[in-house]
């Protein structure tokens, strides 16, 4: 070969035989090769580590495992890399309810409203009647909860951060207690049917350090608050904007003062000024035929303080409250959509109401463990959202956008015959200043466990409602208002398979007494009209069939 040219024949053969394979392929290489790869294996197995420290290496980052956090509970969990405990929690409810549907007249239109009673009284319009045919028998609920509780331990004690949401739907009725005028509906609202409603809002959201609580919570004058039944009872149970500050003094005492929204408490402001013929009357330099009460603006918070004692039998509190009642006086002009005239107050008033409080909750175990009774009453004056129930009422509560949340429920569950008047913090009357009305209500429950999984609760609440004289009387050529008796009792099966799941049944009685509002039409008128007679008492039954899983 060419390349071979000028060494000995027999020396090139020997070299293509130990140095070359086809292709020219360097098979001494090779064999080196292969030799310094099995010493490098031989000595990684042998040494460990020898390669990490003879060749540079890339570490993975370590892993951040989750770890429970048994600090305040079961259910919390330490977020990855904080010292931060976490609680992801909520709820799934469905429900069917069950009335006796019947006819309602919207009092709440006329009573206490400015409505002028004109030759024999005041006749309802056909606006302000429903009829028992387009009333919904039965209705849906379905409730969408999620809740998020963070905690972290500090040296001035643990920092908490609360946050519920919940997303709410109600069919017929329960959409908006069988109005279609406050979902903003312009077609019939007493021959057409109820529309259902979707909504969504902040249950809860508020923050705890050092004895602080800011945000939104259950109010600090609250004590049974609708803890056992599904329907409300009366009694304060109000979820409220505040700043509050609880101290401690051991032995199981506590106090707490609390700054809290007073829109959250905010009732209606009656008025019974109206002219009697058709001619304008003039009141505070403003001419108008009739005259309607609205709130004014808030200016001072609820001052809300409570003193509690917690022991081992049970729990006693006392508090007190004191509301701000700022209230206008305007021409219904000025009110209408749009408006005719300028909104300028024929009349102000500005006072304080005040509501008290006390209440025990006494623990049962020696009957069945888990047995708890509550003892609640209440007195208020000029304060009625101290005792209206429930402040995310649909009736009149903040889930409607209505502006008098502190107003709670209507006297029924379901509005049904002569539907009263949405009580007012005070009364705008003949005599030129607003005056307050006073209330008080009694509330119980007892909850008894027959099995660990099996529980039942017996409940209920009565209220009354008293207004002045001028009030009652229609001092100012407009319809009256109604003093109230109101009575709710009611039981429930609970049957709890599952921790977390239950599926029970309720049924709650209603009975509503009302005085005949002066200034409304005799009975002869509104028969002849084609209308019911005014009935003092009404009775309301309600069933309900509940399945929810909390988690």
């Amino acid at each position: 070969m060419a390349s071979g040219k000028g060494l000995p024949r027999g020396r090139r053969l020997e070299r293509t035989r130990d140095e070359f394979c086809v292709g020219g392929f360097d098979m001494k290489l090779f064999k080196g090769l292969l030799l310094v790869s099995a010493v490098g294996l031989a000595g990684t197995t042998l040494v460990p580590g020898a390669r990490a420290a003879d060749l540079p290496a890339r570490q993975a980052a370590p892993i951040e495992y989750v770890r429970i956090c048994d600090a305040y509970g079961a259910g919390f969990f330490y977020i990855p890399g904080t010292d931060t405990c976490l609680r992801v929690g909520g709820l799934v409810l469905g429900e069917l309810r069950g009335f006796d549907p019947s006819f309602s007249i919207s009092g709440t239109q006329f009573y206490g409203n400015g409505a002028p009673h004109l030759g024999a009284g005041f006749v309802p319009a056909p606006s302000q009647y429903s009829n028992a045919r387009s009333r919904d028998a039965t209705q849906f609920d379905a409730l969408g909860r999620a809740e998020l509780d963070a905690r972290t331990q500090s040296p001035w004690g643990t920092l908490r951060s609360f946050i519920r949401v919940d997303a709410y739907y109600g069919s017929n009725g329960n959409s908006a207690n069988g109005s279609l005028a406050a979902l903003g509906n312009t077609f019939n609202t007493t021959a057409g049917t109820s529309a259902q409603r979707e909504t969504t809002i902040v249950n809860k959201a508020f923050i705890q350090f050092a004895g602080l609580t800011a945000g939104r919570a259950q109010s600090m004058f609250d004590f049974y608050a609708d803890a056992y039944n599904y329907e409300g009872l009366r009694g304060s149970n109000a979820t409220v904007a505040l700043l509050a500050y609880t101290a401690t003094f051991g032995d199981g005492f506590s106090a707490t003062l609390s700054f809290e929204d007073q829109p959250s408490r905010r009732a209606a402001i009656g008025s019974t000024l109206a002219s009697t013929t058709l001619a304008p009357i003039t009141v505070g330099g403003v001419s108008a035929t009739s005259f309607q009460g609205q709130p004014g603006g808030s200016r001072v918070p609820d001052i809300v303080g409570n003193l509690r004692l917690d022991q081992p039998w049970g729990a006693v509190q006392l508090t007190a409250a004191a509301h701000q009642v700022r209230a206008s006086l305007f021409a219904n002009t000025a009110l209408a959509t749009p408006p005719g005239a300028f909104a300028f107050p024929a009349l102000t008033s500005n006072s304080y109401g005040l509501a008290v409080q006390g209440g025990v909750q006494l623990n049962a175990d020696y009957l069945s463990s888990g047995d708890k009774l509550w003892l609640q009453a209440a007195y208020e004056k000029g304060a009625f959202g101290y005792i209206a129930g429930t402040n995310f009422a649909f009736d009149y509560g903040a889930v409607n956008q209505n502006r008098f949340a502190g107003a709670g429920f209507t006297p029924q569950p379901y509005s049904v015959g002569w539907d009263s008047q949405v009580n007012s913090d005070c009364v705008f009357t003949g005599g030129g200043a607003c005056e307050q009305q006073s209330g008080w209500d009694i509330t119980g429950a007892y909850k008894h466990y027959w099995l660990p999984i099996l529980s039942s609760a017996v409940f209920g609440s009565y209220l009354e409602v008293h207004y002045p004289a001028n009030a009652l009387n229609g001092f100012g050529g407009a319809v009256g208002v109604s003093n109230l008796k109101e009575a709710r009792v009611g039981t429930n099966l609970v049957w709890t398979p599952l921790r977390g799941f239950d599926i029970g049944a309720e049924f709650l009685y209603v009975h509503l007494n009302q005085t005949r509002p002066v200034g409304l039409a005799p009975d002869s008128v509104l028969t002849a009209t084609g209308l019911p007679a005014f009935q003092p008492n009404t009775n309301v039954y309600e069933g309900r069939l509940r399945i929810q899983r909390a988690f």
